[in-house]
């Protein structure tokens, strides 16, 4: 499922399968999760007689079935079904599930092309940045982008950009933000886009591009002087201190000590990746 899921609940041998994601859960945490991670594609169809007999008889949540059942039959919005779902299990706290029914309102009425708009700038925020990518792809490789102005095809290839950066490197994102600025005259884009030139070492194409797009001296100055600040906080930082210290390492031969930082930062990297990733 992609997140350690504690059940405190009924945990089935029996799987309830969403056909559209090819997803199995076992539990109404697992249900929960599923529900609150999938919100973008959550309509009435997934509330079905299916899912209401499969809590009812496998999670044996038998009240909670036929109350959903009944609420189906009423046409209860998706909003109250979903907050009747997340309220039967504590897995998410009722800040969580507000924020969710506000999110429910925000993409209500999306076509499919901006809901992975609205997911990709969720995943974005949260430095989800696999994720932004897929979701920004897919949108681009929509049919529906063709309708995209220059400017919201430029806003999507520059935030491409910046997940592509944590991702892959500048060296593709460069690229991106090139072609960003190109649609979008957005003078962000062209930061980007300097400031990726100069991180990758390109000084020559950035002095080309600075005469080219006639970059005036307040942008130029603040590129120059943003790197100069980043250049001396990147080395006097903890991260840069421990990998100096393991090339002096490495480099006289003390290899244990080499690799078991190495261990201990991997490590740390992951339990930070699984911590901010839902």
């Amino acid at each position: 499922m992609g997140k350690l899921i504690l059940c405190s609940g009924t945990r089935t041998t029996k799987p309830y399968l969403f056909a559209s994601t090819g997803v199995r859960i076992y539990s109404i945490e697992e249900l929960c999760y599923y529900i609150y991670s999938h919100v973008y594609y959550i309509d009435e169809d997934i509330f079905s007689e299916d899912l209401f007999d499969w809590i009812g008889n496998e999670l044996k949540l038998v009240n909670r079935a036929e109350k959903l059942k009944k609420m189906r039959e009423e046409n209860e919005n998706i909003k109250s079904m979903v907050t009747v779902v997340l309220c039967s299990a504590d897995y998410y706290t009722e800040a969580e599930i507000m924020k969710l029914l506000h999110m429910i309102d925000e993409i209500a009425g999306m076509t499919p092309m901006k809901r992975n708009c609205f997911k990709a700038g969720n995943y974005l925020k949260d430095s989800n940045f696999v994720e932004a990518v897929i979701e920004y792809e897919k949108v681009l490789d929509s049919k529906e982008a063709k309708g995209l102005t220059p400017q919201e095809y430029g806003d999507i290839l520059h935030n491409l950009g910046v997940a592509k950066a944590h991702v892959t490197g500048l060296q593709e994102a460069v690229g991106l933000f090139r072609e960003a600025f190109e649609r979008n005259q957005n003078e962000e884009s062209l930061r980007q886009y300097l400031c990726a030139l100069k991180l990758t070492k390109n000084d020559a194409l950035f002095m080309e591009e600075v005469a080219t797009y006639q970059v005036n001296q307040a942008l130029y100055d603040s590129i120059i002087n943003t790197l100069d600040i980043l250049n001396v906080e990147a080395k006097e930082s903890s991260m840069m201190q421990d990998i100096v210290q393991m090339k002096e390492w490495k480099s006289i031969g003390k290899v244990n000590e080499y690799y078991k930082r190495v261990d201990e930062m991997i490590c740390s990297w992951k339990k930070q990746y699984r911590r901010e990733t839902v």
